[in-house]
C-alpha cells in the first residue's frame, strides 16, 4: 500500500481524486471548496509584517488565532463533504489536509482520542514544515518556535471534534535547528488553566464576538466592547459546535434549559451570526403587543427591508392558537426566506415536555424543533466558573474608576460548590457583591464570597407540598403505589429503571438534568444506563 492510501477516509489518494484544477476559469477546488495556490513565502511574509507593525506577540496571537479559524474551517469542511465519514476518520483527516495542501508532513508518534469522554492526547513531527522552512531560509536559526498559524490550525480543527478545547504545543521546531518540529496535543484541562500558554490562548487568540463584526459594522454602531462579547462567547460555550451548525444551515432553533441558564444570549448569537444586520423582536408568547411585532416584521420582509428580522419568542407554548396560525402563515410568505428570517423559540420545558403539554400546534413545534439546544444549568457548568465570574467582574468594572477585581484561589474553590439555582444572573450578582463588600479594595476572597451569599442561603424559601410531609407518610404512600406493581411481577430493578427513562425524557435526553431530578451524579447515572445496555 502506498503512502497516497494510507490512513483513514479520506485518505491523500481520496482527495486527490476530488481536486479540480480548471486555469481557464481561474479556480482550484477540492470537492466543491475553492483552494488557492500560492507561494509558500506568503506566510512568512505576512508574519514578518505584523511582527514589525504590533510586535512579536500579538503577531503570535494574530498567527495562532488565523491558524485556529482555519482549523475549524477544515474540520467543518471535511464533515459536510465526506458526510459518511467515521467520526475518527473525520478527525484524523487534518492531518492529511496538511500534506494535500503542502503544508507539513505528519508523522504520528502518539494519537489516541476518545470522543465520548473528552479525552484526548497527541504527539507528532511536522517535516518540512513551510513555516519553519521559510522562516530559517529567510531569516537563519529561530531562537523560539515559529509555527504559530500552523498550531493554531490543529488546535482549531481538533477542536470540533469534542466539547472541550483542544490546545497544541510546538515544543521543538526545525526553524531552531531541530531535525523537526513536534507537536503536543491534550484538553486545555489537561494542559492547566493556569499555563501560561492556556491563559494566552483563552484571554487573546479565541476570536470574540466584537472581533468577529463586520467591520463597517462595528463603525456605524459604536462596536460591542470586548468584554460583553467574551461573556456571550463563555455562555453560549456548552452549545457552540451546534450552533455553529444552525447558523451554517440557516435553520430556525427551539432553545431549552432553566432560566438564567443563557438561552436569550445563544438566540442573540445566531442573530450575530446568521446577519451583518437585523432588527430584533424579543416578545413573550402571551404578550398583547405579538400581533403588532407579527404585522412589523411582515411588513419589513414585503419591504425588501436591508437586514434581516429576528424573532424570538419566549414561551411559544403559551402562543393562542390564532397568532400560532397567523406566524406558520408568515414562516411560509415567500419574503420569510432563511436569508431574511430566523425565529427562536426559549423555553423552560424540554421538548418531550411541549409536546406532551398539547399547547403548540405541530406544525409549529416541527418547524422549531428541528434545531433544539438544551442549555444546561450553571451547577453543570463547573469547570466555567471562573472564567464567566472574571468576566462578570471585568464587565462591572468598566462602569467604575478602578480595574476589575481579583477572586483568590479560596474564592474560586467556594464559587464552584455553591449551588446556583438562579443560574448565570445569581453568579453575576455574587460576585459583583463580594467585590463592593471586600474588605481589601481589588481583591475578593473565600470570606468574601461567603459574606456575599450568606443572604441568599436565608432567603431561599422553605418546601412546600408533598415534599414537606413527613417521611414516614411519603414511605407509605410510596409503597401503596409500588406494592400493586410488584405483585404483578415487576421486580424493583425493573421499576427504577423505567423511572430512570422517564427522567432522561423529561429532560431531552440532558443526561445531567435527569440525574439532578434524580438525585443522583451525570457519572452515577451514565454508568447505570449503559449497564443495563449492556
Amino acid at each position: 500500500m502506498s503512502l497516497l492510501d494510507r490512513g483513514g477516509r479520506p485518505t491523500l489518494a481520496d482527495m486527490l481524486e476530488k481536486m479540480t484544477f480548471s486555469p481557464t476559469r481561474g479556480s482550484i477546488e477540492l470537492n466543491g471548496a475553492r483552494m488557492v495556490l500560492a507561494r509558500a513565502t506568503f506566510g512568512v511574509d505576512l508574519q514578518d509584517e505584523l511582527v514589525r507593525r504590533f510586535g512579536e506577540r500579538e503577531a503570535m496571537v494574530l498567527m495562532l488565532r488565523l491558524g485556529y479559524r482555519s482549523g475549524r474551517e477544515d474540520a467543518e469542511f471535511v464533515r459536510r463533504a465526506w458526510p459518511n465519514l467515521d467520526v475518527g476518520d473525520a478527525f484524523t483527516a487534518g492531518t492529511r489536509l496538511h500534506m494535500v495542501t503542502g503544508t507539513v508532513r505528519v508523522e504520528t508518534m502518539h494519537n489516541d482520542f476518545d470522543f465520548r469522554n473528552d479525552r484526548f492526547s497527541g504527539d507528532f513531527l511536522w517535516h518540512e514544515s513551510v513555516e519553519a522552512t521559510e522562516y530559517q531560509r529567510r531569516h537563519g536559526r529561530a531562537t523560539k518556535p515559529v509555527c504559530w498559524a500552523q498550531t493554531g490550525y490543529a488546535a482549531g480543527y481538533a477542536s470540533v471534534f469534542f466539547r472541550k478545547l483542544i490546545l497544541y504545543k510546538e515544543v521543538s521546531c526545525a526553524a531552531m535547528g531541530d531535525k523537526a518540529c513536534r507537536v503536543v496535543g491534550k484538553t486545555v484541562d489537561d494542559w492547566g488553566r493556569d499555563d501560561p500558554f492556556v491563559r494566552m490562548f483563552l484571554e487573546e487568540v479565541l476570536v470574540t464576538k466584537a472581533e468577529s463584526l463586520p467591520r463597517f459594522d462595528r463603525e456605524e454602531s459604536g462596536g460591542t466592547t470586548a468584554d460583553a462579547a467574551r461573556i456571550e462567547d463563555l455562555i453560549v460555550a456548552p452549545v457552540r459546535r451546534d450552533l455553529e451548525q444552525i447558523a451554517e444551515h440557516r435553520l430556525n432553533a427551539l432553545v431549552t434549559g432553566p432560566d438564567g441558564s443563557g438561552r436569550f444570549a445563544v438566540a442573540n448569537w445566531l442573530k450575530t451570526k446568521r446577519f451583518r444586520t437585523a432588527e430584533l423582536h424579543n416578545v413573550h408568547g402571551a404578550s398583547p403587543a405579538l400581533p403588532e411585532v407579527l404585522q412589523k416584521i411582515s411588513q419589513a420582509l414585503a419591504k425588501g427591508a436591508a437586514g434581516g428580522q429576528v424573532l424570538v419568542i419566549d414561551a411559544p407554548e403559551s402562543l393562542p392558537d390564532p397568532l400560532q396560525i397567523d406566524l406558520l402563515r408568515l414562516m411560509r410568505s415567500a419574503q420569510a426566506r432563511p436569508e431574511k428570517f430566523l425565529l427562536v423559540g426559549i423555553s423552560t420545558a424540554s421538548p418531550p415536555q411541549l409536546q406532551r403539554q398539547g399547547g403548540l400546534r405541530a406544525e409549529l413545534f416541527y418547524a422549531l424543533s428541528t434545531a433544539c439546544l438544551a442549555m444546561p444549568p450553571l451547577d453543570d457548568r463547573p469547570e466555567d466558573i471562573e472564567a464567566l465570574a472574571t468576566a462578570f467582574l471585568a464587565r462591572s468594572a468598566q462602569h467604575g474608576a478602578g480595574g476589575a477585581a481579583v477572586l483568590s484561589d479560596g474564592a474560586l474553590e467556594v464559587l464552584r460548590t455553591f449551588r446556583w439555582p438562579g443560574n448565570l444572573p445569581q453568579l453575576e450578582q455574587t460576585v459583583r457583591r463580594a467585590a463592593l463588600m471586600a474588605e481589601t479594595s481589588g481583591q475578593i476572597t473565600a470570606a468574601d464570597i461567603h459574606a456575599a451569599t450568606s443572604e441568599q442561603a436565608t432567603s431561599v424559601p422553605e418546601a412546600s407540598g408533598p415534599a414537606s410531609q413527613p417521611e414516614d407518610d411519603r414511605i407509605d404512600q410510596l409503597w401503596r403505589e409500588l406494592h400493586p406493581l410488584l405483585q404483578q411481577g415487576q421486580t424493583l430493578d425493573q421499576i427504577v429503571s423505567a423511572l430512570e427513562h422517564r427522567a432522561l425524557a423529561e429532560a431531552g435526553g440532558n443526561t445531567s438534568a435527569a440525574a439532578r431530578q434524580l438525585g443522583l451524579t451525570r457519572a452515577k447515572l451514565d454508568y447505570r444506563l449503559n449497564r443495563k445496555r449492556d
